[in-house]
C-alpha cells in the first residue's frame, strides 16, 4: 500500500480521483510566471520588461539545460512558450514607448511637449542644482493666425523651432509648452544670455511663405521674438513658480524697443500686479459705466472760430474719486483692452455728438484718438464704415486720430486703413508729431489732412530758437503736403504770438478752452 502511495507521488499529486501529473503542475506554474511577466510590463514598460525578460531568460536556461542533461525535450513546450511571451514582451514594449514618445511629444514642431517638460524640469529640481529657465515666445502670433491662418502658424513654429536648435545645437532642453511659447533650461547665465540673444534677433526669421493659403508672396513675415528668464533657485524653487516668473519676465520683454531679454526680479513683479489692478479697473468701467467722455476744444489761431472737439476718456469710481488716464490707458495699451476702450469712445461719442450736428448743422469736427493696435487691425476701415452707418454719423465730420507710434508695425495694414477712411470722407489727423518716429518718407504716403504738433515741442517754443524752427519745419512740411496744423498742449498767449508768426492752423490748450462736458460743449456752440 505504502509503496502504491510513493509511486503515485512520483508520478504526480492526486486530486481526488484524479491525478495531476508533475510535468503539468510545472507548466501551469511556468504559465503563471509568464502572465505575470507580461502584466509587469503594462504596469510599467521600462523597468517591468527588464524584470520580465530576467525571468524568462532564466526559465529558457533552465528548459535548455534540462534538455541538454536528460536528451529528452519535455521541457520544449515551456521553452517555446517562452519564447512566444517574450516575442509578447517586445511588441508591448514597442508599443508603449512610441505610445510614451508621442504623448511626449508636441506633434507641430516634434520638440518635446509640456509633460516632459514637467518631468524633466522636477528632476532638475531634485538635482539641486543651479539652473536658468527661459520662456520664449513668437510675438503676435495670434495675429498672424488670424490674418494668415492656422497652416501659416503652424509654418511658422516649425520654422522657428528648427532656428531655435540651430542655435542650441542640440533638442535635450528646449520644449514647445503652448501656442506659441517655448521653454529652454540653461546651466549658466552666460549661456542663456549668449543664445537668448542670438534667438531673439528679429532680422535672423525671415520666413519665407509658399502657403497659397497666406495672403503673402515670397516676402515672408518678419518673426520677432521675446524672451524671459527666471532662476533656480534664486528665484524661486518650484516648476509652476519659475514659470510664472520666466512669464512676468517675458512679458516685460515684449515692451523692451531693443534686445527683447529679460531677467526676473521683484521689480517685475510689481509692475506685473499694477499691470492686473489696471486692467481689472478697466472691466469694472466698462462693465459698470464708470467711464464718461469731455471734450477739448480746438480753435483757429487767427479768429478763435470753433474748427472742433478732440474727445477725451475719464474714469470715475463710485465713491466719486477720480482715476487719471495715466494710471489706465497705458495699461490698457499693453493688452487688447484698449480696442474695448477705443469701441467705447467711438459709440459714445458719436451718439453723444449726432444731435448737435443735425441741430446747428454745424461743420464742426468730433475728433476721436484710437490706438495703434485699432488702426492696425486689417477690419479697423471696415468696422468703422459700420458704425457710420449704424449711427447715421456723417463721415466729414469725424476726424479718427492716430499717434506716430501707429507706423512703427503693421505699416502697410495702417496705410491702407488711413486710405480707406479718406474714401468714406473721414479726416486724419497725426498725432503727437515731433516724437522723432515718423520719417518723411512714411509721412509723404499717409493721406492725412492734419498734423498735431507734439506739446513736448510746445512747452519749450517761447525760450528756445531751436524748438521755434522745428516748429516752423513741422508747420511748413505740413503745408506743403496740404495738411493743416494744430498746436497742442497751449497753455498761455506768448506761445500763441510765437505760434502765430509761424502761421500755424489752430490751436488746443488750456490757454482757450480746457476739457468740458457735454452741456458745455452744447453752450459752446
Amino acid at each position: 500500500m505504502l509503496a502504491d502511495l510513493s509511486k503515485s507521488a512520483s508520478k504526480g499529486i492526486a486530486i481526488g480521483q484524479y491525478l495531476l501529473p508533475v510535468a503539468s503542475l510545472q507548466g501551469i506554474i511556468s504559465a503563471f510566471i509568464l502572465l505575470l511577466c507580461i502584466l509587469m510590463v503594462f504596469i510599467h514598460y521600462k523597468i517591468g520588461s527588464k524584470i520580465a525578460v530576467a525571468v524568462i531568460f532564466v526559465s529558457m536556461t533552465n528548459g535548455i539545460t534540462q534538455i541538454i542533461q536528460t536528451h529528452a525535450l519535455y521541457s520544449l513546450p515551456g521553452i517555446i512558450s517562452s519564447t512566444v511571451s517574450l516575442f509578447s514582451i517586445f511588441i508591448i514594449y514597442v508599443f508603449y514607448k512610441r505610445s510614451s514618445i508621442i504623448s511626449y511629444t508636441d506633434m507641430i514642431t516634434g520638440l518635446k511637449n509640456r509633460r516632459k517638460f514637467i518631468e524633466e524640469i522636477s528632476d532638475k529640481l531634485q538635482d539641486k542644482k543651479d539652473f536658468f529657465l527661459a520662456c520664449v515666445e513668437v510675438e503676435g502670433f495670434k495675429q498672424i493666425n488670424e490674418t494668415y491662418g492656422m497652416e501659416t502658424g503652424d509654418y511658422i513654429l516649425q520654422k522657428t523651432a528648427e532656428h531655435m536648435i540651430r542655435l542650441i545645437g542640440k533638442k535635450t532642453n528646449l520644449y514647445k509648452i503652448t501656442g506659441a511659447i517655448f521653454t529652454i533650461v540653461f546651466d549658466t547665465e552666460e549661456n542663456a544670455r549668449a543664445v537668448l540673444k542670438e534667438i531673439t534677433r528679429t532680422e535672423t526669421l525671415s520666413i519665407p511663405l509658399k502657403s497659397a493659403a497666406a495672403a503673402i508672396r515670397d516676402e515672408g513675415i518678419k518673426i520677432s521674438l521675446a524672451a524671459g528668464v527666471s532662476r533656480f533657485p534664486e528665484d524661486a524653487g518650484d516648476e509652476q513658480t519659475l514659470m510664472a516668473h520666466a512669464d512676468t519676465a517675458m512679458t516685460a520683454a515684449k515692451k523692451l524697443n531693443a534686445e527683447k531679454i529679460c531677467f526676473y526680479s521683484s521689480e517685475l513683479e510689481v509692475a506685473e500686479k499694477k499691470q492686473r489692478e489696471a486692467e481689472s479697473l478697466i472691466n469694472q468701467a466698462l462693465e459698470h459705466d464708470w467711464f464718461y467722455l469731455v471734450y477739448q476744444p480746438q480753435l483757429t489761431l487767427t479768429n478763435r472760430s470753433l474748427r472742433g472737439f478732440e474727445t477725451l476718456i475719464r474714469c470715475k469710481r463710485p465713491d466719486g474719486t477720480t482715476v487719471s488716464p495715466a494710471d489706465f490707458i497705458p495699461a490698457a495699451e499693453k493688452s487688447n483692452l484698449i480696442i474695448k476702450i477705443d469701441d467705447y469712445v467711438l459709440h459714445h461719442a458719436l451718439k453723444e455728438f449726432k444731435p448737435l450736428l443735425e441741430k446747428k448743422h454745424s461743420p464742426y469736427i468730433l475728433s476721436i484718438n484710437v490706438s495703434a493696435k485699432n488702426i492696425g487691425s486689417p477690419d479697423f476701415a471696415q468696422r468703422i464704415r459700420q458704425l457710420l452707418s449704424e449711427s447715421q454719423f456723417p463721415a466729414h465730420n469725424l476726424e479718427i486720430e492716430i499717434t506716430e507710434y501707429s507706423l512703427a508695425d503693421s505699416l502697410d495694414v495702417t496705410i491702407a486703413n488711413i486710405k480707406s477712411l479718406r474714401e468714406l470722407g473721414v479726416q486724419v489727423a497725426l498725432d503727437d508729431f515731433g516724437t522723432g518716429y515718423t520719417s518723411i518718407a512714411q509721412l509723404i504716403k499717409l493721406p492725412i489732412n492734419l498734423l498735431k504738433i507734439d506739446k513736448s515741442l510746445i512747452d519749450d517754443i517761447e525760450v528756445s530758437q531751436t524748438i521755434r524752427d522745428l516748429v516752423d519745419s513741422v508747420i511748413y512740411m505740413g503745408h506743403i503736403m496740404n495738411c493743416e496744423v494744430i498746436s497742442e498742449g497751449v497753455e498761455n498767449e506768448k506761445q500763441i504770438d510765437v505760434l502765430k508768426k509761424h502761421k500755424c492752423d489752430f490751436v488746443q490748450g488750456f490757454v482757450w478752452g480746457k476739457p468740458m462736458s457735454f452741456n458745455d460743449v452744447q453752450a459752446m456752440c
